[in-house]
């Protein structure tokens, strides 16, 4: 066992069956901290609030939890008994888990970006001396979000390579002098990271990377692959691509394909023929509305890119139904209706949010889970009197959402995102702006979750306070609009109509 494995084994044992107390964070209780820190050999500051500020103390509880050995059940940790785990599995759960707790940003993967870059340059070559020059050349080709991330990794004022050394030693994957172990290339290759979107990529290799990024993500990567292309070439490369794929992969080239343009227009014409693309390069080719034949047909290619059977089923009921695969001449059609036959309807939940622009100014909606956020948008608005005038956007875990229209920078599409995949739970709060010139900053919390038979339509519960007028002028009379329970739910009836 590594150093940090037999902490967190002592840990545990220290835990014992009939086991202890935890805070809500799942750490050690302030009054436990000392026989917590004394089991882990380290050190209390005279100054600590919580276990999880003790680096020393939290890394090997982290590595306990992960590799399974300490179980959290509510405010009660217990030692984990019976056969043990082989240790390998053991240590690599224990490093992930402790890698996803040192990352300040949203995805929870900064400290594992940092650490993966630092064995991959160490793997090549690179030495202490020239390790931060290595490792910033190698971040240079990350996307931005992935090298905000890194920065916001391991505790306030340590670099990335340093607190990434630091972690690694740890767990043995790296000697106190940076170099690699025997450990540390089995290692370096199970957190190896996909490499860089490049333009020398293969069309089938970009599609296969697209099929797993956010569409913000992918627009970039897409930008970064065009770069110095031949672009009628490429559109030749993606359309043989597509041929040969499945749903997303078409989806995903016709994408591109409208990011090249012009120069892949005399690709498309010729393939008005072909069963699985012409849809797409008619849709492409066409500056009106797809037809109802070619938006069922599109419906059921959306929904078989789709993984998550939930998604999928919701997709589905958004587009019409199965009453729209049904009338679809695509030819995997009666796949689809397996698929949505084997994985039935999803329990639906239904949310009580509370939108509170201030203590004394707020409004309680009560919305189905798989509601969009661009959809809790428009009720928004609603609820407070808005014309939808300015733009905005919504905050969860570092992550901003807005409508892909705006081109607000580092913002994913609202439009994609459903509260019962943001807001999981209970307590659960994300900020909503409107008006990024006034900075009207609402506070949104979920208050209850239930599911019932039938979710209902989006409805106004409850409210107080009169909303502010959006751009106000002495000229224009009162600068409050009062709270009208009533025309809010016939406006919010009219918008779930629609």
């Amino acid at each position: 066992m590594t150093d940090i494995m037999v902490r967190a084994r002592k840990l545990a044992e220290w835990v014992g069956a009939g086991g202890r107390t935890v805070t809500a964070k799942g750490v050690p209780r302030p009054a436990d901290i000392p026989a917590a820190a004394a089991v882990a050999g380290v050190e209390v500051p005279a100054k600590v609030r919580s276990a999880a500020d003790m680096e020393g103390l939290h890394r090997p509880w982290t590595a306990a939890v992960g590799a399974g050995y300490i179980s959290i059940d509510g405010n009660r940790a217990t030692m984990v008994g019976g056969p043990g785990r082989d240790p390998a599995d053991a240590r690599w759960d224990a490093l992930l888990a402790v890698l996803a707790v040192e990352s300040d940003d949203p995805r929870h993967e900064g400290a594992l970006i940092a650490c993966a870059e630092v064995l991959a340059a160490l793997v090549d070559g690179a030495t202490l001396d020239d390790l931060d020059d290595r490792v910033d050349e190698r971040l240079e080709d990350r996307s931005p979000r992935e090298f905000q991330a890194v920065y916001r990794a391991f505790r306030r004022g340590v670099l990335p390579v340093a607190g990434a050394l630091t972690l690694l030693a740890e767990f043995g994957v790296v000697d106190h002098q940076g170099r690699l172990t025997t450990l540390g290339r089995e290692t370096a290759a199970r957190l190896a990271l996909p490499p860089p979107v490049r333009p020398d990529l293969p069309a089938t290799e970009l599609l296969a990377r697209l099929r797993d990024m956010s569409d913000a993500e992918a627009g970039r990567a897409t930008w970064r692959w065009l770069d110095g292309r031949d672009l009628a070439a490429t559109a030749a490369e993606l359309l043989a691509a597509a041929g040969a794929g499945g749903a997303a992969d078409r989806l995903d080239a016709f994408g591109v394909i409208a990011v090249i343009g012009d120069p892949a227009l005399p690709f498309l014409r010729p393939i008005l023929e072909h069963p699985m693309l012409a849809v797409h390069a008619r849709t492409t080719l066409s500056d009106e509305e797809p037809s109802e034949a070619d938006r069922c047909w599109l419906t059921v290619e959306v929904a078989l890119a789709e993984d998550d059977p939930e998604e999928r089923y919701h997709l589905v009921e958004e587009c019409g139904g199965t009453a729209t695969i049904e009338a679809s001449d695509h030819p995997d059609r009666a796949h689809l209706l397996d698929l949505l036959k084997a994985s039935g309807r999803p329990e639906i939940p239904v949310y009580e949010l509370k939108v509170a622009l201030s203590s004394t100014v707020w409004r309680r909606l009560r919305l189905p889970g798989p509601t969009t956020l661009e959809v809790l948008h428009a009720a928004i608005q609603v609820a407070f009197d808005w014309d939808d005038e300015h733009a905005h956007l919504f905050e969860a875990a570092g992550q901003h959402y807005s409508d892909v229209y705006l081109n607000l920078e580092d913002s994913e599409d609202e439009s994609a995102v459903r509260l019962s995949k943001l807001l999981p739970g209970r307590g659960a709060r994300m900020t909503y702006v409107y008006d990024l010139g006034d900075w009207w900053e609402h506070t949104i919390t979920v208050e209850r979750i239930t599911v019932p038979e039938d979710p209902g339509p989006i409805a106004c519960t409850a409210g107080a306070g009169d909303a502010p007028v959006e751009d106000w002028n002495e000229d224009d009379g009162p600068d409050t609009t009062s709270f009208d329970l009533d025309t809010i739910n016939q406006r919010l009836a009219q918008l779930t109509s629609s």
